[in-house]
């Protein structure tokens, strides 16, 4: 076996460990651990003394629960493990999905074929328009502004197709929320 033909396994692996973890559903699995950890760390009591849990959950469970780390659950190592990799999971989604969201926020998509707009959840079509093409152009900008879309005009050989985008703050929200889970879980690490 050559030395080409060995790391390109490796170099697959690490590919599939780096696409799991920057999926979303990696993120959302981390992150519903913490959550039932938390629970766990908010209805037992933390850093109690020993004998409390004996009296409490007796010998064997206080035992076992002892070892498993739940009588300090947000500094087991366990938990800040699950944290750190949540941290590089968000963080690595936002990385992927960052450059996409702003190439969206400045695109209008005008220059999609016709055939592909069919797919569009939101798209309208209307029939040949009694008023002169600007009039009618101008008329339904008007009603796409009003109504909160931005709009761009594109003749075409068969007509002018209009263009329009609305909620570029959820794509702003997106990374606002996310960068948000990824500065709180580092100040969870750095806490501890």
């Amino acid at each position: 076996m050559t030395s080409d033909t060995a790391a390109a396994p490796r170099s697959q692996a690490g590919r599939d460990a780096l696409e799991l973890l920057s999926s979303m559903r990696f993120a959302i699995s981390l992150l519903t651990v913490i959550c039932i950890a938390s629970v766990i760390g908010t209805v037992i009591k933390q850093a109690e003394p020993a004998n409390n849990y004996v009296n409490q959950f007796g010998p064997f469970w206080a035992e076992v629960f002892g070892a498993v780390g739940l009588y300090t659950v947000y500094s087991a190592p366990w938990f800040l493990l699950i944290l750190f990799f949540l941290v590089v999971s968000t963080s690595l989604c936002i990385a992927r999905n960052t450059p996409k969201i702003l190439a969206d926020l400045r695109a209008m998509k005008e220059q999609v074929r016709e055939q592909a707009l069919a797919a569009f959840h939101h798209r309208a079509s209307g029939a040949r328009a009694t008023e002169s093409p600007d009039a009618a152009l101008q008329r339904v900008s008007g009603l796409l502004q009003r109504a909160g879309w931005k709009a761009k005009a594109e003749v075409r050989p068969h007509g002018t197709m209009v263009a329009a985008r609305k909620g570029s703050a959820n794509k702003i929200g997106y990374l606002a929320a996310h960068s948000s889970i990824v500065l709180i879980c580092v100040g969870g690490l750095l806490d501890e």
